[in-house]
């Protein structure tokens, strides 16, 4: 099956949870991302845990960056409606 394709998707609410979990007492233990939401919960680790590698790095990096482009997208977004939100015409709107 080459071409599979998969997704699942996680509606972040108030309720969500982030955690890092990490092992600094034993080394062949690597960190766990971890997002909890809805009743479930994703997991995030480097392939062989504790046997970090340049590719792990690197997928660590991406993901950093990936995530501070998407808490950029969402503050904009956040101040683009609040925005909106303080310039509606109560008039206007009470009208419609």
């Amino acid at each position: 099956m080459k071409d599979t394709f998969g997704m699942a998707d996680i509606h972040l609410g108030e309720g969500s949870r982030f955690a890092c979990h990490t092992y600094p007492g034993h080394p062949d233990a690597g960190p766990i991302l971890t997002i909890s939401a809805a009743g479930l919960t994703f997991g995030l680790s480097n392939r062989s845990r504790g046997a970090v590698e340049a590719g792990d790095v690197a997928n660590a990096r991406r993901l950093l960056e990936v995530v501070t482009r998407f808490t950029a997208e969402v503050e904009r977004l956040h101040a683009l409606n609040t925005l909106n939100a303080t310039n509606a015409d109560p008039v206007q709107d009470g009208a419609a």
